[in-house]
């Protein structure tokens, strides 16, 4: 329908007639009272009950080593083999303990072939002492009893021949110097019976004295064989190679440190709290802890109080806070890829032009650990998706590798004193290989879990016998805290007070009074009233 100019203003005379006639009806009307009814306002219940909220509160901490050490040789000797940094140690047991733990690992040897010579003259010490021992022993018990026996005999036949003598005299039947003569007799055989058991009980003291030399040397064999047991270097506690002071060649002195350790698991973490704060904690005490993984992800982990100062940082007035928190393997990244049982794992891998370096010449070197042998064929497994001199795309950490048969042309060739190496011949003509730019895998093996433990030093690495894949993930085990990194720390909150807790815009204020609308529930039909 379409309206003109004109029909719009019919229509409005129309509406203001309307609105006269409407004023003179309420004219008419104007003692009369109508009761305005307001309509009901909407809003929101909720029910009113005694709580105790607790205010979550974090902390930013810093992961700190709880032991680290530095590790040298008691003995004095120069330097033939030390470890790499980064490697997992176990430390040397004792006793019944030894029996369950795994193997201790060699933290840096000496060379040990003085100490050797040591030992063995030790040895041959012990020996002589031993035997002048048993030699004078022997003349105690059987050839100085023979002897006083001897003597005992000849005095006793002496004194017999004096009475003889003695008795003939008074007869003046002999004559006085045969009477001086089994005087003297008498007297040398007495002499020599008392030398001989003199010589019984010097040999006797002789014997306490080659009894002490024995033990002299025998403690001198126990030093000597102490100090080429201290040519191998251990580390007192597991944990993680962090720095290394000593190369091999270098000569060290007794306490030179050579190795620095720090203990992985369990970490420590401190923060800083104020001196009121400082009072709420107590050894003990378990506190969560998020740290973020390899993969971007939020762990939590639980913390207990280790200790807290009695002592305020006098720059900051704040006290330090100590947690010991488990430490463990993070894996988060190869997660999936470990599921996979068709993936075999590999040390290391490195590339095939080290030859100059190794022996300065230009013969194909590989680590004796890279050379496999199964099923009667002699193989290295070489990389096919990296290469030399190609960076490496982020997320690419599965290797694909082939099998290339070779043939080993040398003896071992020891290297730093912590490889060997061997030269080899590729027997395959069919088999492209470019010396320069392609890497082989060292070590293959499989893994009898998916999940990597987190004990240093153990075993977890399967036969290769029956692997028939062809993918590899380089073993490179990550710990989930490492010192200097930052966490974040649950605190313990305020003691919780008891009461009616609502929201602020439920809270009226009028005329000087503060009151909130509760429902009054005793009529039929519900309202409001306030609550002051």
């Amino acid at each position: 329908m379409h309206f003109t100019k004109s029909d719009f203003g019919i229509l409005a005379l129309v509406l203001l007639s309307l609105c006269g006639f409407g004023v003179s009806g309420c004219t008419q009307n104007q003692n009369e009272v109508v009761p305005v009814e307001k309509p009901p306002k909407p809003v929101a219940i909720a029910m009113l009950r005694k709580t105790s909220p607790t205010t979550p509160r974090s902390i930013t901490g810093s992961v700190v080593t709880w032991k680290s050490e530095q590790i040298g040789f008691e003995v004095a000797g120069r330097v033939v083999e030390v470890i790499e940094p980064n490697e997992l140690v176990s430390p040397q047991m004792s006793g019944e303990i030894a029996r369950y733990a795994s193997d201790a690992t060699p933290l840096a040897r000496l060379d040990d072939e003085q100490l050797r010579i040591a030992v063995e003259s030790a040895q041959a010490s012990v020996a002589v002492a031993k035997l002048n021992r048993d030699a004078n022993k022997v003349t105690i018990e059987q050839q100085l009893p023979a002897q006083i026996e001897s003597a005992k005999a000849e005095a006793d036949l002496a004194d017999l021949e004096l009475e003889r003598t003695l008795m003939l005299s008074q007869r003046n039947a002999i004559s006085r110097s045969e009477v001086d003569a089994a005087r003297t007799r008498a007297s040398t055989t007495k002499s020599r019976l008392s030398s001989s058991q003199a010589e019984l009980a010097e040999a006797k003291a002789r014997q306490l004295v080659l009894e002490a030399q024995v033990l002299q040397a025998e403690q001198q064999l126990s030093e000597a064989q102490r100090s080429l047991r201290n040519s191998v270097l251990f580390s007192p506690f597991p944990g993680q190679v962090s720095q290394i002071h000593a190369v091999p060649g270098t000569y060290v002195q007794e306490g030179d440190p050579v190795v620095t350790v720090q203990m992985m698991d369990p970490m420590t973490i401190e923060f800083e709290v104020t001196a009121h704060d400082s009072r709420r904690y107590r050894r003990g005490d378990i506190l969560p802890v998020q740290v973020t993984d390899g993969s971007g992800h939020v762990r939590q982990l639980s913390g207990m109080v280790y200790r807290v100062d009695t002592v305020a940082d006098p720059a900051a007035r704040t006290f330090t806070v100590t947690l010991h928190v488990r430490n463990e393997i993070d894996d988060s990244e190869h997660a999936i890829l470990c599921a996979d049982q068709s993936i075999a794992w590999t040390d290391k891998i490195m590339p095939l032009n080290i030859g100059p370096m190794i022996t300065g010449n230009s013969r194909l070197l590989v680590v004796r650990e890279a050379i496999h042998n199964i099923g009667g064929e002699t193989f290295v497994w070489k990389i096919t998706n990296r290469q030399w001199g190609t960076p490496t795309m982020p997320g690419d950490d599965l290797l694909s590798v082939t099998r290339v048969p070779v043939q080993i042309t040398s003896e071992e060739i020891p290297y730093l004193g912590r490889w060997k190496f061997v030269a080899i011949e590729f027997t395959d003509p069919n088999v492209e290989v470019d010396v320069d730019r392609d890497l082989i895998t060292g070590r293959v093996y499989c893994k009898s879990s998916p999940s990597v433990s987190s004990q240093p030093g153990t075993n977890a690495s399967s036969s290769l016998a029956p692997w028939m894949g062809s993918q590899v993930l380089l073993d490179d085990q990550r710990w989930l805290l490492r010192s200097g990194d930052v966490v974040q720390i649950s605190l313990s909150p305020d003691k919780p007070t008891d009461g009616f807790y609502v929201p602020m815009k439920v809270v009226r204020e009028e005329q000087g009074q503060t009151f909130i609308h509760v429902i009054d529930d005793t009529d039929r039909e519900e309202s409001l009233c306030r609550c002051c």
